[in-house]
């Protein structure tokens, strides 16, 4: 009896020894599909990391695809939660970023419009494929992916990987485990009438989840022993809760996403449902984003007893050791980088419509609408124009060659139509009522972030009435219609990442001015020099606090008699809004005349409360003289404002009040929209 004790003690001492030098068992992490939702997965994989699990491949479908592909390409989870959160989502969506990819002329140009599309031969084109272009989210993909724009096998990347995608083609499940990652991530995601699918070799994919959208069974194929899968799938929505075109969309999309979803969460060995009860596939909004990520923490975290069950598991095969991640730092040369031709469209097109529209307490309602045509696309032999109704009325026609690459000439005629009142130190000078012609050559390089222009402009000011009060003869300027010939060269340049709201980047502007009245000299001296621009940058103070300083200024040369060549202040953020030469000051709402030299600085202050919602205050202190010498002795001006604003896809509705030393007095401004 002893004896046989003794061997049976022998033979498990024996296996325990042979277990303990086996291989260990590979685990799999599985990541469904979810749209918005799917940012739950980075939280999850945290925690999955937290309790010591190796994590030796990663399978995904969707938003899960691409979670799981940048981690397994060797992001680490700290640095995907940096990119979820420092993504604006919306604008990446609508491609709004993509336009920061064109030429800074070409922005400059599109800048002014609430909305508009850019299109090749039709606007209709804005409806093929889907209702996202997707352009921006493939840009994105490329450069994250960088080091992986050739086509290999996902077994060879830092983690093994493979996604789910759909091919419309023969309506069959596509299981992508090689190729160009960029290609792969972003046809897994290709929501069908969202995004336009991805035509590779002979399949047309979409959206991996219509077929499959928790691909436990892909991991398995690959070889995983132990399966963590991480479901964001929305519970039905109940009889009360689909009524809303969406509503009806979600439950649709959720329901052609339940293929395989039973059969393969009987197949997971340690499985989290992250509640995403409030939030659809479309909530990315900064709130949802912040909440889902707690979510996914938290439903993590539930399985806490079961990932360190199996990590006793693993760890019977031997010490677990789990390879230290990196910060993973892609270097891209932006002068030779090509996202893949199959999911990204590098030459952007080249014509556009636009409109625009807004309404402030000053112009009450105003229209923009415009557009430009490329009639060749071999020279960019192009033809513009627009149209500005409302109180002010300013039309413009143009045409433009770019014989040379990033070479462009222009000549364009504008019109205005202007009534306004002019003040002066606060006081009522002037009603203005006249008409403007422009007739301008311009000569540009122009770059995706720096501009370099020169040219002519002719212009010709007729005052229709010029009632002045008696405040005017205080400004010793000229009652007579007005032409000039102007030679000019300027510089701008702009890396901010957003036109309304910057959180970051600057963007300035030098430009230089020789004002004559008949082509070389003005009233029969030399001509005027002007000197002007302008230094805005943004910083952020954490996530929801951004300062902006600024600095404007104007310099003229003292023989100026036109009032079409003089300075003016007033508004908030309005470099040349009302005339080209008006300067931003707050406290001082319409515009006013300031002094020849004019040095203005700014610090804006914007306080995010919530996605959309925020507090702003603007403080002004400028320096103005009749000369150089005595800019900073003859005139101190003071200006603040504070105010409360909303986001709005179509431009920000916001309100301020605001005092200045100059009017003395407490001013009220409402815009909504953008300003034009």
């Amino acid at each position: 009896m002893k004896r046989l004790f003794s061997i049976a003690l022998l033979f498990v001492f024996i296996s325990g020894s042979l277990l303990a030098q086996g291989k260990r068992p590979k685990v799999a992490v599985v990541l469904s599909g979810g749209g918005a939702k799917g940012v739950a997965h980075v939280s999850a994989l945290k925690v999955i990391e937290e309790a010591g699990i190796p994590i030796d491949m990663v399978v995904g479908t969707s938003m899960g695809s691409l979670v799981g592909g940048l981690y397994a390409c060797g992001y680490t989870t700290h640095q995907l939660d940096s990119i979820v959160n420092s993504q604006n989502w919306m604008d990446l969506l609508l491609d709004k970023n993509q336009k920061t990819r064109r030429s800074l002329e070409m922005q400059q140009k599109m800048e002014p419009y609430m909305v508009n599309i850019d299109f090749e031969k039709s606007p209709f084109e804005v409806i093929e494929g889907g209702l996202l272009k997707g352009n921006s989210v493939s840009y994105l993909l490329s450069e994250l992916t960088a080091d992986y724009l050739k086509p290999m096998s996902y077994d060879d990347l830092p983690t093994p990987f493979a996604c789910v995608a759909t091919d419309l083609v023969t309506n069959r499940e596509v299981v992508m485990k090689k190729g160009i990652l960029a290609e792969s991530l972003r046809s897994s995601m290709s929501i069908p009438g969202a995004f336009p699918p991805v035509k590779l070799d002979s399949m047309v994919l979409v959206d991996g989840g219509l077929k499959n959208n928790y691909p436990v069974d892909v991991a398995r194929q690959m070889g995983a022993d132990y399966v963590i899968g991480v479901s964001v799938g929305a519970q039905s929505l109940g009889y009360d809760n689909i009524n809303t075109t969406i509503e009806v969309l979600m439950q649709v999309l959720d329901i052609a996403c339940a293929n395989k979803l039973e059969e393969n969460k009987a197949n997971t060995d340690v499985f989290m449902h992250v509640d995403v009860k409030g939030y659809s596939a479309a909530s990315f909004f900064d709130e949802a984003i912040d909440s889902l990520l707690v979510r996914g923490d938290k439903a993590a975290r539930g399985k806490w007893d079961e990932l360190v069950a199996l990590h006793d598991k693993l760890a019977e095969y031997g010490p677990i050791e789990i390879k230290q991640r990196s910060p993973k730092n892609v270097h891209i040369d932006y002068e030779t980088f090509t996202p893949p031709s199959t999911i990204y469209t590098r030459n952007n097109k080249a014509s556009f419509v636009g409109i625009g529209a807004r309404f402030d307490n000053e112009e009450l309602a105003s229209l923009l609408l415009g557009g430009e045509y490329e009639l060749n696309h071999k020279n960019h032999f192009r033809v513009g124009a627009s149209a500005r109704l409302g109180k002010r009325i300013d039309c413009q026609a143009y045409t433009g060659i770019s014989p040379w690459q990033k070479w462009g000439i222009e000549l364009r005629y504008r019109f205005s139509n202007n009534e306004t009142k002019l003040y002066n130190e606060g006081k009522h000078v002037a009603e203005l009522n006249y008409r403007k012609h422009r007739v301008r050559l311009d000569i540009s390089r122009s770059w995706q972030k720096i501009m370099f222009n020169f040219g002519a402009q002719f212009s010709y000011v007729h005052y229709n009435d010029l009632l002045v009060t008696d405040n005017w003869a205080a400004l010793q300027q000229s009652t007579d219609n007005e032409k000039a010939l102007m030679y000019y060269a300027s510089v701008k340049f702009n890396n901010q990442d957003s036109r309304l709201l910057p959180t970051r980047g600057m963007r300035w502007l030098v430009k230089y001015n020789y004002a004559t009245d008949n082509g070389y000299s003005f009233n029969g001296k030399g001509g005027v020099n002007i000197v002007e621009g302008y230094w805005r940058m943004a910083i952020s103070l954490g996530k929801s606090t951004i300062i902006n300083p600024s600095i404007e200024g104007r310099f003229i040369q003292d023989n100026n008699t036109y009032l079409n060549h003089c300075n003016f202040i007033g508004g908030i953020g309005t470099f040349g809004h009302y005339i080209t030469q008006q300067l931003s000051f707050a406290g001082i709402n319409y515009y006013q005349i300031a002094p020849n030299q004019l040095l203005i600085g700014g610090l804006n202050l914007r306080q995010h409360l919530s996605t959309n919602n925020y507090l702003f205050s603007q403080f002004n202190y400028g320096l103005g003289s009749s000369d150089l010498t005595g800019i900073f002795s003859q005139k101190h001006l003071f200006g603040a404002a504070i105010g409360y604003g909303y986001k709005t896809p179509v431009g920000p509705i916001d309100l301020n009040l605001n005092w200045s030393n100059v009017t003395k007095s407490v001013g009220c401004f409402l815009n909504i929209g953008y300003m034009f």
